[in-house]
């Protein structure tokens, strides 16, 4: 029964390899595509800040009927008209500039908001990625030691059932062997969580059974980089550095409402009894418009725009003041877990190799049983270190892609 279960499950787990969980990632992930339509609408706004260059036409007709007014006359109480007409700002106070700064600035924004983004899902995504591989390995994992832990037991019990091994041991096996399925209980269940957050990063609902196989791609860390310039260069810097700009171009806007403004405007149109439309009309004005006072709310727009830009210029420095500090603590934990897991693959060899032989020695009557269950739990441990060396190894990794903007979505 437990063989047709494993099968079952076998056959309904969904395998993903790195590259179709990118794909499917990049493709599926509600906060990534959050990010897309953001940058999509920025754009659209940034375009419709130029219409204030341009001129505006419009047209109309109109019916009046003046039958039941005093006004009335005697020769038609019925008016018909249709119009054209065209005007255009030739001056608004610099409005029109600040707002096609503002949008390219808010663009510019949401470009790097995308790109902050994509960081974080590659961070997220690889975390969950390893983070199942690890949970796979670790069941894996506890499930020898398990089978060991049973091997060791039956070994101590033949000794003990002979009369060369006391009942203390006997019964420390058998309680290290109750761990050992205890730990294997846990890591069943860490797995199921382990598959809900994968779910979770690919945008999935839900899905029962996921299983990954394969290696995410490493690099070796490399020369120190010149952090303050790479500060600079990270996306969460460049949002902040064009949230200024948009603030700067706000200041310009709030100004606007203390200049006169300029347009031109010209219309055409025919005007009659009926709709025949017999009489043409035409106009062109010039209207030159002069704020003189407006209760003071210009001034105060004013100066709460400038003092906006001088949050916003404070976040800067505090953003790059931040990103310089991140990115030297994730360049090092990146550089150390790289040199830790070539430790703990020593220790493990060393382990291995040592348990052999105390093994082969304990069996023989040439090591005693504390002596050897030292060794048997030496081995353990690495073991599981080498395994959580190895997951670490991959988030410190991405934690520092994710430092510098980097990472595997396209």
């Amino acid at each position: 029964m437990l063989v047709l279960a494993l099968s079952a499950w076998a056959e309904a787990a969904t395998v993903l390899n790195w590259e179709a969980c990118v794909e499917e990632a990049a493709a599926n992930n509600p906060d990534l595509r959050a990010a897309r339509a953001s940058l999509e609408a920025a754009g659209f706004s940034a375009e419709g800040a130029y219409s204030g260059y341009l001129p505006q036409l419009s047209a109309g007709a109109a019916y009046t009927d003046t039958s039941g007014s005093a006004a009335a006359t005697t020769t038609s109480d019925t008016t018909y008209s249709t119009t054209v007409s065209l005007s255009q700002n030739l001056f608004a106070g610099f409005q029109d500039r600040a707002k096609v700064a503002q949008g390219a600035a808010n663009r510019d924004a949401a470009a790097a908001g995308l790109a902050v983004a994509k960081a974080k899902l590659s961070q997220d995504l690889k975390s969950a990625f390893v983070g199942l591989r690890y949970a796979q390995d670790n069941v894996s994992l506890t499930e020898n030691i398990a089978r060991r832990r049973e091997e060791n037991l039956r070994l101590v019990e033949l000794r003990f059932e002979s009369g060369n091994e006391n009942k203390g041991s006997y019964l420390l096996t058998k309680a290290s062997l109750a761990q050992a399925r205890y730990d294997n209980l846990q890591a069943q269940q860490d797995l199921v969580s382990a598959q809900a957050q994968l779910d979770r990063v690919l945008g999935r609902g839900g899905t029962e059974g996921l299983e990954v196989r394969g290696d995410i791609p490493l690099t070796e860390p490399g020369k120190a980089p010149d952090f303050r310039q790479l500060a600079r260069e990270v996306p969460d810097y460049q949002q902040a550095a064009a949230q200024q700009k948009s603030a700067a171009a706000g200041v310009t806007l709030a100004r606007s409402g203390l200049y006169p403004s300029l347009n031109l405007s010209g219309s055409v149109g025919r005007v009659g009894d009926n709709w025949a439309l017999d009489d043409t009309r035409r106009s062109v004005g010039l209207n030159l418009n002069i704020p003189l006072y407006s209760g003071g709310k210009d001034y105060y727009a004013t100066k709460s725009a400038v003092s906006s830009l001088e949050a916003a210029a404070s976040n800067t420095d505090s953003s790059e003041h931040q990103l310089l500090v991140r990115l030297k603590q994730t360049y090092a934990s990146y550089v150390e877990s790289a040199e830790k897991l070539k430790v703990d693959r020593a220790f493990l060899d060393a382990a291995m190799a040592r348990a052999d032989i105390a093994r082969a020695k304990y069996n023989n009557g040439l090591m005693t049983f504390e002596n050897w269950d030292i060794i048997e739990n030496d081995l353990i441990q690495r073991q599981k270190s080498f395994l959580q060396s190895q997951r670490d190894r991959v988030v410190a990794e991405a934690a520092w892609d994710q430092a510098q903007g980097k990472g595997v979505i396209p």
